[in-house]
């Protein structure tokens, strides 16, 4: 029996989001297509009739991992909000501790530069999209750097077992992007 679309459009969304959890709690070689599919509630054929490989869904992870930044980088603006206060909210222990709901720039980065060239300009593109977001173009750089700085704080935030560490690292970074 043939799929509607709609229910086509949902067990690729399930997929998507399955794998998004696994890959940022694990990275991407942390867990197998027939693990995927089973967390998502498909068969290990479905992930196929969606993606040719692992490695398009991990590519269409990054692509909804973007997106995600990028509204929320929309949000900050709406707000009347800009890099600096998008860092404010960003570098939080709340952040640090939601690693599987948590941006994709600090759980999947290190898999990203591995990944084909594809993937990278997937990324590429969302991250320019999200510094333009935030900033003016004269103001990309700093942008840039703020993106940065967030990535690498909850990355550093996460890699340590003290919490209190963990929040000197955090408030450091808040500290700098203010500067």
């Amino acid at each position: 029996m043939r799929m509607r679309p709609d229910q086509k459009q949902a067990a690729r969304a399930a997929l998507v989001a399955a794998a998004a959890k696994r890959f940022r709690r694990e990275g991407m070689t942390g867990i197998g297509i027939d693990g995927l599919a089973r967390e998502a509630g498909q068969t290990s054929g479905a992930v196929y009739a969606h993606f040719g490989s692992k490695a398009e869904l991990f590519a269409a992870v990054v692509e909804e991992g973007m997106l995600r930044l990028l509204a929320s980088a929309e949000a900050e603006r709406a707000a009347g909000g800009d890099s600096i206060s998008f860092a404010q909210r960003y570098l939080s222990m709340q952040h640090r501790d939601a690693v599987e709901q948590g941006c994709l720039l600090p759980a999947l980065s290190a898999d990203i530069a591995r990944a084909d060239t594809a993937t990278r300009e997937i990324y590429a593109q969302g991250m320019d999209q999200v510094a333009a977001m935030l900033a003016p173009p004269e103001e990309r750089e700093s942008a840039l750097a703020i993106l940065a700085l967030c990535a690498g704080g909850i990355l550093l935030a996460r890699a340590v077992a003290d919490p209190a560490l963990a929040e000197a690292i955090l408030s450091a970074c808040r500290s700098r992007a203010t500067a």
